[in-house]
């Protein structure tokens, strides 16, 4: 089976995903304590995000099978800086706290944007950069992965903010925790099933130009971006529904978090490269109940 077989295509899209992820998150676990840690993994985020864009700007000169894989990895690439700057807590916003408690509507929102506004806006100047760049290209599948994953995190933003009851998981990273208390999670939003819809029929649109393609680069690309693009409709489902994510990159926690998941049940939640990654929530665990029983019972 050659790499431009669907099923080839499928398979290396979904291990890039679940790597890269884990790699994130590890590293930036892994730089929590002394600001020093966090500048150091930014200086070496920043080399790898550069190389992402040269990756860019080669792949889209090229409109080969190779073409497209090394633009969507350079894309990738670009992204994981951007997570690796946010889940560190080093580009958010300007409001570092959590949210004023009693906030609603317009407020709350103004609130929220806040808090995130500066990583925000540093995705739509490099977003326009990589345009400008790029546009007019042979191959341009490694600009609208790009896209794909802006568009998504947007999505995936205002699903939690509006209203998601699982919006909460155990493997955020400590530098943006705060974030958990602009959350809803009381109750899902009606908006979810228009954002779905849409995000479902942006796939059905890549599946069938991955279908209709007459040349090797271009089925390759449709079919990077259709498998990421069920990647994020997952990922979105996991928001509502109580499905814990932990599981799957428990690796790249820190080791402090992943004793204590040894001692307490597994969280629902949602991953890290969506809405920002996720937030940790205190569980109830069963020998905290024993205990307190114990205790009871001795009084």
């Amino acid at each position: 089976m050659t790499l431009t077989h669907p099923l080839a295509v499928v398979l290396v899209a979904i291990s890039v995903w679940w790597l890269s992820t884990g790699l994130v998150l590890a590293m930036v676990n892994r730089s929590n304590g002394p600001r020093g840690r966090g500048l150091v993994l930014m200086a070496l985020m920043t080399l790898i995000g550069a190389f992402g864009v040269a990756l860019m700007v080669w792949g889209a000169q090229e409109p080969t099978v190779l073409g497209s894989y090394v633009g969507f990895f350079g894309a990738l690439l670009v992204w994981a800086w951007h997570e690796a700057a946010f889940l560190t807590g080093l580009l958010t916003g300007r409001r570092r706290g959590e949210c004023p408690p009693g906030l609603t509507g317009i407020r709350r929102f103004r609130a929220a944007w806040e808090a995130v506004s500066d990583h925000e806006i540093a995705i739509l100047v490099t977003a326009v950069a990589l345009w400008f760049m790029l546009s007019g290209s042979a191959n341009l599948f490694g600009l609208a992965a790009f896209g794909l994953l802006w568009g998504m995190r947007i999505s995936a933003k205002l699903l939690i903010f509006l209203g998601a009851p699982h919006a909460i998981s155990e493997l955020m990273p400590k530098g943006i925790r705060h974030l958990k208390s602009y959350f809803k999670t009381d109750r899902m939003t009606p908006l979810f099933p228009v954002l779905l819809a849409i995000a479902a029929g942006i796939f059905a649109i890549l599946v069938v130009g991955a279908n209709r393609a007459t040349q090797a680069h271009s089925v390759v690309g449709h079919t990077l971006l259709a498998t990421f693009m069920a990647l994020a409709i997952i990922e979105h489902l996991v928001l509502v529904l109580p499905i814990s994510d932990t599981a799957l990159w428990r690796w790249a926690m820190a080791k402090q978090e992943r004793a204590n998941l040894a001692i307490r049940p597994g969280a629902d939640g949602v991953s890290a490269l969506k809405e920002g990654g996720p937030v940790s929530v205190p569980n109830t665990s069963w020998t905290a109940i024993a205990q307190d029983t114990i205790g009871k019972r001795k009084d």
